[in-house]
């Protein structure tokens, strides 16, 4: 499976994880900042395309016509979109995905021919219309056969995480705080953001180890 990966900064290296070490996939990426691309370098070993990607040279330039896969993860909303529509419409890729902050975006951009759009305030206020509690918030991010799970969890006062910053939580490899839902904000964390209560972590994993990460979020402090 050919996956593009444009843009981003930790969710574009744990999607790279996830999918690096299958010798069925080839990985294609492409970054705006030349920070990141070296990082990704250094860190990753695989090549990466430096440029913009909603230009169309540097996509010829990386080499994305027939991919299966489009995985735009910029900031910027705007960003984002023009890759996609740029990738699906003039690059034949089959399947593009679109990262937004903006909740008011994502019926938007599927109306205009994005085929997945991610939000995370979006998840969370769909899963608030339909559960009737917030013990446990889950999304399922459609990757390659379901290889990525998006899950919400909400953050209680008595929780071991709450009150740490994410540095000190040792937190599991197999997972990764992709954003905080917190006050009506998204934060994208860093290892010196505290988790308060009340907090909602949108955590990226496998399938396979979804309740796990529930479980290491929800343990209770010790008295």
């Amino acid at each position: 499976m050919k996956i593009v990966i444009a843009n981003g900064t930790t969710e574009a290296k744990f999607v790279i994880d996830m999918f690096k070490d299958d010798p069925n996939n080839e990985l294609v990426v492409i970054n705006s900042s030349k920070e990141v691309v070296d990082q990704i370098v250094a860190t990753k070993q695989i090549r990466v395309t430096h440029g913009d990607p909603w230009r169309d040279y540097i996509l010829d330039e990386a080499n994305i016509t027939f991919a299966d896969v489009f995985v735009a993860l910029s900031n910027s909303d705007t960003d984002n979109y023009a890759s996609c529509i740029l990738a699906k419409r003039a690059y034949s890729v089959k399947k593009v995905i679109c990262l937004v902050q903006n909740p008011s975006n994502v019926e938007i951009y599927r109306k205009l021919g994005i085929d997945s759009v991610v939000c995370s305030t979006y998840l969370l206020t769909e899963n608030i219309k339909s559960e009737s509690s917030m013990e446990r918030l889950v999304r399922t991010l459609t990757l390659e056969n379901n290889k990525i799970v998006v899950t919400e969890v909400p953050v209680l006062s008595n929780y071991r995480v709450c009150a740490l910053p994410i540095a000190k939580i040792n937190f599991p490899r197999y997972a990764s705080i992709a954003a905080i839902y917190r006050d009506n904000t998204v934060i994208i964390p860093n290892g010196q953001v505290v988790i308060n209560a009340k907090d909602v972590l949108l955590i990226i994993t496998s399938p396979d180890k979804q309740s796990d990460i529930i479980s290491f979020i929800k343990e209770k402090r010790k008295k």
